[in-house]
């Protein structure tokens, strides 16, 4: 009886097409915007199957400088967005946010900054290519613990400087490769 009385639900008409539309159009957008969000990840760490010119330096410099290194992550604005947002990390959960105001005024201003936190130091400073042309933003972690500015700072400086090294123009960032 129970099931009879599913088959007959089904069958009436539904009130109105508005309904049936708004639902269709509603899903057709959380559908667009998944997309747009995960296509934007994607890419960050691969084009064409392979690894970005980014996310590769990220991985081998982060390789280079662990234990003292937890994270790496490179910002900017890229082919595929207008607003600046992480491109290369070594946490994949974090491509493709949006950069902070704090994140961009680092950018502008050229002004580094350091944020302690805990059992963490946190250095944010600009981006460069090999002709020292700003490319976007640098933000590295450390296990560095308070007292322990100095080695934060004189690393995070060395970081940029190895990458602004590999990296001969913005647009390199963003190239699959091997």
């Amino acid at each position: 009886m129970l099931f009879f009385q599913h088959v007959v639900n089904a069958a009436k008409a539904r009130p109105t097409a508005r309904g049936t539309f708004g639902s269709l159009a509603g899903a057709t957008f959380a559908g667009m915007m998944f997309m747009a969000i995960y296509t934007s990840r994607l890419w960050a760490q691969e084009q064409d199957g392979k690894k970005t010119f980014g996310q590769r330096l990220v991985d081998d410099v982060a390789s280079k400088h662990r234990p003292q290194l937890i994270y790496l992550g490179l910002h900017g604005v890229t082919p595929y967005s207008e607003k600046s947002e992480i491109f290369a990390s070594t946490d994949p959960g974090k491509l493709g946010k949006k950069s902070s105001c704090a994140d961009l005024h680092v950018v502008d201003k050229g002004i580094p900054v350091m944020e302690m936190k805990g059992k963490s130091t946190t250095v944010l400073e600009r981006l460069l290519d090999s002709s020292g042309h700003t490319v976007g933003l640098i933000v590295v972690g450390f296990a560095f613990t308070e007292g322990q500015e100095s080695q934060a700072a004189m690393l995070g400086k060395e970081i940029g400087e190895e990458l602004a090294q590999q990296i001969p123009s913005k647009s390199k960032l963003f190239e699959g490769g091997e």
